[in-house]
């Protein structure tokens, strides 16, 4: 069977190339032509099965997505006829993508957010003789079934609400080209478990509630530093993972949670870092077990834990590889690493005293930058004040 791979909801602003995996603009009736023998018309068929809210007065609902980005491999064959065991390595491929852009992504700003459903990989199975006639494979506990759909003259699959519509492609390449470098082998399974875990825990959907994004996102730490489900293990992971990074003495932020707050709740801790694992274990078990009767709860809300959480985990999914020798960390990725405790003085998406229309996570955020910034600067003049 031929497979067309795209993602849906997000449209290109150029092609671009990552090793052996081609990112391609799609737009309806005119790009991007005949692509491996299959035509434009053919692609334009099985892409109708995709749409969006009709904004414009209309006798339908729904209109076809109008531009999209697909993807092909070096090794695609005449026709994008492609084996079935070949689509699993293929989506899993794609999901390096989706993770690329979630890393780069901005929180508590205007623009450049994304989200793991803005980002969903289709593989779409269909013939060329009817490309617009397509077979769906679900998921069963006992199996799968797939079903067989004919051609409609409305689109099928509608753009979920939670996604913007007007995203593009933007992804950080240079993790994007490390993780499809990566060999097979137990670091890769490890990597690739954890970042689906990531993605599922990321998709900002009303199905996906906030206590299951906490199981997922813990699992998602566990999996990728190599550590069993007991809380300690976990920390000592961490403390090695961050290992020479963090400001010695640990510097304990000025803000509602104060080093007292921390030490208060988690008494045994040795810095804010460890304080934060403890306690993000504690609200994931509150999550997945329920709150204890007569016990402490966590310090931070699940809002904080799971904002947090987010932009960590690619900054250690970076590190991993750097260890590799796949990787080199930036500027701002050393600065966000040697930062991270910053946020945890703070209740994160709470007004800042100073300005009100900024969040306290805007506002460690740019204190971050700017000491990159500093730092930046400093390097580039000798001691003298000379270039």
């Amino acid at each position: 069977m031929s497979v067309l791979f795209f993602f849906p909801w997000i449209a290109s602003h150029g092609a671009m190339q990552l090793g052996e995996l081609s990112l391609i603009p799609y737009e309806h009736g005119k790009a991007p032509g005949t692509i491996y023998g299959v035509s434009q018309e053919i692609i334009d068929a099985v892409l109708e099965n995709y749409g969006d809210v009709a904004f414009t007065p209309s006798l339908n609902a729904f209109t076809n997505v109008r531009k999209a980005t697909l993807i092909t491999w070096a090794d695609d064959a005449d026709g994008l006829d492609l084996p079935e065991s070949q689509i699993f390595v293929r989506l899993e491929q794609a999901r390096y993508i989706a993770f690329s852009a979630l890393a780069q992504r901005r929180f508590c700003s205007h623009g450049g957010y994304c989200n793991a459903d803005g980002y969903q990989i289709i593989a779409q199975g269909f013939v060329a003789e009817r490309p617009g006639s397509i077979s769906i494979t679900t998921r069963r506990r006992d199996g799968f079934t797939r079903t067989y759909i004919s051609r409609t003259s409305s689109p099928r699959f509608i753009r979920p609400e939670h996604v913007n519509s007007s995203l593009h492609l933007e992804i950080d390449e240079t993790l994007a080209r490390a993780l499809l470098e990566l060999p097979l082998g137990n670091l890769k399974n490890r990597i690739d478990d954890a970042i689906e875990k990531y993605l599922l825990a990321n998709t900002d959907s009303a199905s996906m509630p906030p206590h299951a994004e906490l199981v997922l996102m813990r699992s998602a730490f566990e999996t990728l530093l190599g550590a069993s489900y007991n809380k300690n293990d976990l920390c000592n992971k961490f403390i090695e993972h961050f290992r020479g990074e963090l400001p010695n003495p640990p510097k304990w932020g000025n803000g509602v949670f104060t080093e007292a707050c921390w030490r208060k709740r988690w008494p045994k801790t040795t810095r804010p870092l460890n304080a934060w694992v403890e306690d993000f274990c504690d609200a994931r078990n509150s999550a997945a077990h329920g709150a204890r009767a007569n016990g402490q709860s966590s310090i931070w809300q699940s809002q904080n834990h799971l904002l947090f959480s987010a932009w960590l985990f690619p900054l250690m999914v970076k590190k991993v590889l750097v260890d590799v020798g796949l990787y080199q960390l930036s500027d701002e990725d050393l600065a966000a690493r040697k930062g991270c405790e910053a946020f945890l003085a703070h209740d994160l998406l709470s007004p800042n005293h100073e300005d009100t229309n900024e969040c306290w996570w805007n506002h460690v955020e740019r204190e971050l930058s700017l000491s990159q910034l500093a730092a930046t600067l400093t390097s580039l003049v000798d001691p003298q004040g000379k270039k």
